[in-house]
């Protein structure tokens, strides 16, 4: 087998660019690694995160290779102290989440492990771990009255650190509120569960408050009614889809029927036929091979004949061809033929012929329409695999060259 009819001119530049793109990313390592490389590491900026440099040194001739993790540069003291006094009067600003103020804590509160955008890192410590989690959930269950929380947080930015320190109360539950009913409703239900017996009964009150219990309605009939409606829809546009596809399929195949039968027609007349013999003629050559393959053009036509053999005129049945054949095409054939049937058939050869031409370079531009837009829709994956190798080749020169 011969590989180079596969090699097209397409995949010669596609190797070519690439071969090109690695020679540059070559090159660029090399001189980034080599003649730029002055023996400094530059460090990310303070905040950023720390990055890793492969390096290499030569001591008597023996070369060894050496990973270091450089850490970000630091802030300045001054700029140390602002950070910490951000996060304090984040703290306070953030820290009651939806509360109203701390005398009145009923929802949970916000404990962060990191304020002022990641400067400063935030480690709690409550008194009391049994009424607040470590996430800032109240947990209700042990709160049976007001309580008092003394908070004590930790603030470290880089090597310094402060602790800020201030207390809040916990209020349990109020019956009067929507939450409250709520927390007491599952109490109650979670107390029930532990009871024995297959029956239990749902209170009816919780405190003052009336409670009317009712199965949650899903809807699942309106449900199933949307879903059949939107089944609908999607079936009714697909169809429509489908149907512009085929008739859009079916036009293509009309013109590209559309050369041979004026190729033959023009053929049979300029051999001595009449028109309508040579249409019966292409009929009967069609109706040979048409087991294999239907071709709407000459189907068309089979059914402008019948409709002289039942009876129409010749000018009614070639007037009739547009109908068959909803093209352009056959438009101007059908205007063609019943023209000369009533003038003459003087000329009507010259004229088929001049038709077949057009028809032919018409087939052309077609073939090479669809071959542009095939080769056009090849382009696309092989552009695509073309990027993601430049990517993988220039990217790591691109990344030592920030570095430097």
């Amino acid at each position: 087998m011969k590989i180079g009819r596969f090699i097209t001119p397409k995949i010669k530049k596609i190797v070519i660019i690439v071969e090109i793109a690695a020679l540059l990313a070559t090159v660029g390592e090399l001189l980034i690694n080599n003649v730029f490389f002055d023996n400094s590491i530059e460090r990310p900026a303070p905040g950023e995160a720390d990055t890793i440099e492969e390096l290499q040194y030569e001591v008597d001739g023996n070369k060894t290779d050496i990973s270091l993790e450089v850490p970000a540069s630091l802030h300045s003291t001054e700029e140390k102290e602002a950070f910490l006094e951000s996060a304090m009067e984040e703290i306070d600003d953030t820290f009651l989440g939806d509360n109203e103020d701390m005398d009145s804590i009923n929802q949970n509160v916000v404990m962060k492990e990191a304020y002022a955008d990641g400067m400063v890192k935030a480690e709690w410590q409550l008194n009391d771990y049994k009424i607040i989690g470590a996430d800032g959930a109240i947990n209700y269950d042990n709160l049976e009255e007001e309580k008092v929380i003394e908070a004590n947080v930790t603030l470290t930015c880089e090597d310094v650190s402060d602790v800020y320190s201030f207390s809040f109360k916990v209020k349990p539950y109020d019956l009067s509120s929507s939450p409250g009913i709520d927390y007491y409703v599952k109490k109650i239900i979670r107390q029930l569960f532990k009871e024995e017996g297959s029956t239990l009964t749902l209170p009816d009150k919780v405190g003052s408050n009336e409670i009317i219990w009712n199965k949650k309605y899903t809807f699942i009939g309106l449900k199933i009614a949307l879903l059949g409606i939107l089944a609908g829809v999607a079936m009714i546009i697909g169809q429509v889809r489908e149907e512009k596809t085929a008739h859009v399929k079916y036009l293509k195949s009309l013109e590209r029927d559309y050369p041979k039968i004026v190729e033959g027609l023009a053929l049979y007349v300029g051999a001595g036929l009449s028109v309508k013999n040579g249409m019966y003629r292409l009929c009967e050559e069609y109706s040979k091979r048409r087991t294999k393959k239907q071709e709407p053009g000459f189907e068309g036509l089979l059914k402008m004949c019948r409709e002289i053999e039942e009876g129409r005129s010749e000018i009614t049945a070639y007037e009739m061809l547009p109908t068959f054949c909803p093209s352009r095409e056959y438009k101007r054939l059908s205007s063609l033929l019943t023209n000369n049937l009533r003038k003459g058939t003087k000329g009507l050869v010259d004229a088929l012929n001049k038709e077949e031409e057009d028809a032919f370079e018409m087939q052309r531009n077609f073939v090479k329409v669809a071959g542009e837009e095939a080769s056009t829709k090849m382009l696309f994956p092989m552009i695509g695999l073309l990027g993601i190798v430049l990517i993988i080749i220039i990217a790591p020169a691109i990344f030592n060259m920030n570095n430097m």
